[in-house]
């Protein structure tokens, strides 16, 4: 549960921002004092249509951060959890609680180390700017399937060079994709709508902008998709007939 304390005066609050060697996320993180990000994520928060009181809803947040998108969500009522591959106090987050006086719930874990049932399922779940750090976007996608009980909300990078009537992801060696060795896809519309499908969730709204794409996915029931994953991650045993 998400807790608030007591308020930071400005000095404080500022001495404690400049203290993080970082920041990905430019926002106001309190009244007067933005943080000094590379990354503006008021736009793509717009694209999410999360706009109103979601109090009582369950929220994981893949992929935290400095934590804009985690505070977002608890400002607006919503029980929220944390997840990022660093610690808090490995980039702004932890700063960031102690500035806004909140403390959320936070994983310090990959994705695919998540302990889904321990945490349970998740009316919403985000996952921004993600997928294409991963090795195993499919693995991905069927862990998300396991802790989403309503609506995934995914950002990633997109390659709009790619053919778009057949799904393609493009690989990266090395840090050949903006000099960083974490990316490892990029993959086009389709193929991020088909595996979404066979993950077991349905794209009910997507826009492709410049290198990005945006999706809102709900789960479905799709026995031959959860067939599928179950092959491939071993909760079905598969016979292969070979020639």
């Amino acid at each position: 549960m998400n807790t608030a304390k007591e308020a930071i005066s400005m000095e404080n609050a500022t001495a404690l921002m400049n203290g993080v060697r970082h920041w990905h996320h430019r926002f106001e993180i309190m009244p007067g004092l933005v943080t000094p990000g590379s990354y503006d994520p008021q736009n793509l928060w717009n694209k999410l249509r999360i706009d109103s009181d979601i109090t009582g809803q369950r929220v994981l947040d893949i992929g935290a951060s400095d934590g804009f998108f985690t505070l977002r969500i608890a400002e607006l009522g919503g029980d929220v959890t944390a997840v990022d591959f660093r610690s808090k106090d490995g980039h702004g987050f932890g700063v960031m609680e102690r500035i806004t006086g909140r403390s959320f719930a936070y994983e310090h874990a990959n994705i695919f180390d998540l302990d889904t049932e321990r945490l349970g399922r998740f009316n919403t779940v985000l996952f921004l700017g993600v997928l294409y750090h991963l090795p195993d976007m499919m693995r991905a996608f069927h862990k998300l399937r396991a802790v989403c009980s309503g609506t995934l909300l995914l950002e990633t990078h997109c390659d709009t060079t790619l053919r778009q009537d057949v799904a393609i992801a493009r690989y990266y060696k090395g840090d050949s994709l903006a000099g960083d060795l974490t990316n490892f896809w990029s993959p086009n519309r389709l193929c991020v709508v088909d595996m979404l499908s066979d993950a077991g969730f349905d794209v009910v709204r997507d826009e492709v902008w410049d290198d990005r794409m945006f999706a809102e996915a709900r789960v479905s029931d799709n026995p031959k998709g959860k067939h599928k994953m179950g092959v491939a991650y071993g909760r079905i045993q598969s016979k292969i007939v070979t020639g």
